[in-house]
């Protein structure tokens, strides 16, 4: 039997427990290819068109498995942590397939709500593997290999890695010019096509790449604890948090949101960066936005511009005129 697994949202922080405990119960895992113009314009057809660009992008990537596959995999992520809940899209996420996309296969849907402890999340996987009609001894063995993986593949991360790296088995980080720190969402930074290639790029011209995934959990905590109120959005407060690490510390050389026209978690999570950059830290940073009628020409525009203004700032920051000399000396 093969299970197909959508290359798009949540695929990059889940991928290797989701490949390990397929397999180990004895499944081929199809993963679905590379996000591609034909993919975004499949998905823009087949979904609802107030659904932010990467849900559309996901409803592609299922339409693109249908044929290949004897059952899709589409998680229902409810809550990751106990307390706190991710975007409500992601909750009703099968059924929006369901009656968008004709000419399914079987749905292999799990329902992970980690809301009033993590026990309740990992028996959802338990009952998946009851749907595929598996012991429950063997589900459970499953799950604790496919965690250990999952681990393994957090441990890279922190240690400078991206979900780009790791997954596609690049090694090399190159050599620095400095270091940019990413702000966004993995389904958009590790997307290379929605991204378009925004860590390639910083890289060949000379930068590290810091992104969320490499701020360790504990100092997110620690950082958001000292905020107002408490975060009950997941990834919200993982994108605050680990921004406001790179800030506090001055890991970075500059910052850049990445975000996707109408995500309503990212319009206060950045607004709050923002602010607080500019009245503490006065970091360089850039937002991009991104929808289905992005470009190339324009997103190289701004970056380059962003680019340059670092530069310019390091070279020529500390050069004060006296009173009474303008900065060109005339």
């Amino acid at each position: 039997m093969k299970i197909g697994i959508p290359r798009a949202l949540l695929y990059y922080n889940y991928y290797p427990l989701w490949h390990s405990f397929f397999g180990d119960l004895g499944y081929q895992v199809v993963i679905s290819p590379a996000t591609s113009r034909a993919i975004l314009d499949s998905g823009v057809m087949s979904c609802v068109d107030d659904a932010c660009l990467p849900i559309k992008v996901f409803h592609g990537h299922v339409a693109s498995l249908i044929g290949k596959v004897d059952a899709i995999f589409i998680p229902r992520l409810v809550s990751i942590y106990p307390k706190e809940f991710i975007c409500p899209k992601f909750i009703g996420l099968p059924e929006m397939i369901k009656s968008s996309i004709k000419g399914l296969p079987h749905l292999l849907v799990l329902n992970c709500n980690a809301h009033r402890n993590l026990d309740a999340a990992y028996k959802a996987y338990v009952e998946l593997g009851k749907m595929l009609g598996v012991k429950r001894s063997q589900a459970v063995r499953a799950l604790q290999k496919a965690l250990i993986n999952q681990q393994l593949y957090e441990s890279l991360l922190k240690k400078g890695q991206t979900p780009i790296d790791t997954l596609n088995e690049d090694k090399s980080i190159g050599e620095s010019k400095g270091v940019i720190g990413l702000i966004g969402h993995p389904y958009l930074l590790y997307d290379e096509f929605i991204s378009m290639g925004l860590i390639s790029k910083l890289r060949a011209r000379g930068y590290v790449v810091m992104v969320p995934e490499n701020v360790a959990q504990s100092h997110i905590e620690a950082v958001c604890k000292e905020l107002p109120k408490k975060l009950f959005w997941s990834y919200g407060k993982k994108l605050l948090g680990s921004g406001l690490a790179m800030l506090k510390g001055r890991k970075v050389d500059g910052i850049i949101f990445l975000s996707s026209f109408g995500c309503g978690i990212d319009a206060f999570i950045i607004e709050l960066l923002q602010r607080y950059n500019h009245r503490l830290y006065q970091i360089p940073s850039a937002l991009i936005t991104v929808d289905e009628h992005s470009g190339q020409a324009g997103f190289n525009t701004r970056l380059e511009a962003f680019i340059d203004m670092i530069e310019w700032r390091n070279s020529r920051e500390g050069h004060i005129s006296p009173h009474g000399t303008s900065v060109l000396g005339h």
